[in-house]
């Protein structure tokens, strides 16, 4: 499993940038300014983490967990401006239907999705932290 650790990072990213492009494209529903900044940081890391993951370079940790974090500082300050700041009117677009009262939004996904990936990251750099790679 030390081999393929990178790829658990990469298929979550990949889910994210899929589902991203489902939402604006087959759906139609148009991202909001925040929403743009959190796929200007999730596409890339897609890339990235792929070719990382492909040749086991395990040292782009170290250039993709600030990226990740920057992600997640976006994501978290985007629920924040939803939950408690803004008017119903606030990034309409970004919310999903659902069955409760409570809609699903699309920066609560992000921040979900961000925050397992950073987990993640850090769990790599921790666990290959003595590996010659790293």
């Amino acid at each position: 499993m030390k081999k393929f650790s990178l790829f658990l990072p990469w298929l979550l990213v990949c889910i994210g940038v899929v589902g991203s492009l489902f939402f604006s494209e087959v759906t139609h529903k148009e991202p909001c300014t925040l929403c743009w900044y959190q796929r200007v940081i999730l596409f890339p890391l897609a890339i990235i983490l792929g070719i990382a993951a492909f040749r086991n370079a395990y040292r782009i940790i170290l250039y993709v967990l600030p990226l990740s974090l920057i992600g997640l500082a976006i994501s978290l300050y985007h629920v924040i401006m939803i939950k408690f700041f803004a008017q119903s009117n606030f990034c309409s677009s970004c919310t999903l239907k659902s069955v409760s009262d409570n809609p699903i939004t699309f920066p609560a996904l992000a921040l979900v999705a961000f925050l397992i990936l950073n987990a993640l990251l850090i769990w790599i750099f921790i666990k290959h932290k003595g590996s010659r790679k790293l």
